[in-house]
């Protein structure tokens, strides 16, 4: 999508799917060699079915609902999803010259795992894997990542055939960068400018029993990393003398005028208000996030800020949007009766008014005149 010297209107009307993205190549770059279940790959605004045998082509979307897919491509390099997973495959091309060989792809939720080929058409060091929250430089390398639905990632580096570390992946985004170099290490990442946590060893797991219950259990070493990360943070720029104890009048305090965002304990939560594919990261959100307003500026890769007006990223209750900032780029999922999924490329501004079941909004996006307007309507 480029910049527009007059204002575009687009009106679209969704009945199950709405995509903008790019152009769709048509040769083949894999197949599918293992399907269970219900599932298909989108491609452009066509569903067609997931069968074994079915080839993959540049820009398509892997998804899984209550069934597994995997997927081989030109290097023997493979996907294996388990249910409720979507993977998009970004770049991918071959040259007779391995060093000139790219291959991008996207992990964008759920559970799936990634094994890199033979090296002989494509140098690890041309392959990109990435999350919404987290980059994924690869080395000779079989891991996993677990993502839900606000993009927050846990990634597990997995073992070769001898049980020894298969290969060494950097975790990285604008917060810092963790290396994985041993069997079974692992990382999470919450959001785009939160640090990795410190890589942790799980123990007495295999790759078989790594799933999407990660997200709403996830391993006692990696819930003690993000523990750990969190009282750092609280702690870094206080010692025991910048503690003023005078300040301290317990008989003052009012225990009734308490909030539930100031004062929330175990003894407040709901436990028949539970989403189970994102609970638990939400209690990794609960220890690490900051307040985010409706009025949220956010720093892109590089090239300056994206302003949002009407929605913050990460998941909007109201509106049922997850938002976030991929390579400077704007990205707005919804997936309510009917998928909605806009990409609004870096630089443009404009606004999309949203008219579906349940919400109606505008959110505003951009630092400059209007270039975009998007309208969104729902119907039977």
């Amino acid at each position: 999508m480029q910049s527009f010297k007059s204002i575009k209107k687009i009106q679209l009307t969704i009945l199950n799917l709405l995509f903008i993205g790019g152009v769709y190549a048509n040769d083949p770059i894999g197949d599918i060699v293992e399907s269970t279940g219900i599932g298909d790959i989108l491609r452009g605004r066509e569903s067609l079915p997931h069968s074994v045998g079915s080839e993959i082509v540049l820009y398509d979307e892997a998804r899984t609902v209550n069934g597994r897919m995997k997927i081989v491509l030109l290097d023997n390099e493979f996907i294996d999803m388990t249910e409720h997973t979507r993977v998009y495959i970004d770049e991918a091309y071959y040259d007779p010259n391995p060093d000139l060989s790219k291959l991008s792809l996207r992990m964008v939720q759920g559970t799936a795992r990634f094994a890199s080929g033979a090296g002989n058409r494509i140098r690890k060091k041309n392959i990109n894997v990435s999350t919404p929250t987290a980059q994924i430089a690869i080395n000779g390398t079989d891991f996993t990542t677990t993502i839900d639905e606000l993009g927050r990632s846990l990634v597990i580096l997995l073992p070769d055939v001898n049980g020894d570390a298969s290969g060494e992946i950097i975790v990285s985004n604008q917060g810092g960068q963790v290396t994985l170099n041993e069997a079974y290490q692992a990382t999470m990442v919450s959001s785009l400018d939160t640090p990795p946590t410190p890589s942790v060893v799980i123990n007495n797991i295999t790759p078989s029993i790594i799933d999407n219950m990660f997200i709403v259990n996830p391993p006692t070493e990696v819930r003690q990393a993000i523990e750990d990360q969190v009282a750092d943070d609280q702690d870094q720029d206080q010692g025991i003398l910048d503690v003023d104890f005078l300040e301290f009048n317990e008989l003052e305090q009012d225990a009734l005028e308490d909030t539930l965002e100031d004062d929330f304990s175990e003894l407040d939560i709901d436990l028949l208000d539970v989403d189970f594919l994102t609970d638990l990261l939400d209690v990794v959100e609960e220890l690490t996030r900051t307040t985010v307003s409706l009025a949220d500026v956010q720093q892109t890769s590089g090239s300056g800020t994206i302003q949002l007006k009407g929605a913050s990223i990460g998941f909007n209750k109201d509106s049922q949007y997850n938002i976030f900032i991929q390579d400077g780029d704007l990205y707005l999922y919804r997936n309510v009766n009917g998928v909605i999924e806009i990409i609004i490329q870096n630089g443009n501004s404009g606004f999309i008014e949203t008219n579906v079941e349940g919400y109606s909004g505008l959110i505003e996006f951009g630092n400059g005149d209007p270039s975009i307007e998007i309208y969104i309507n729902q119907s039977n």
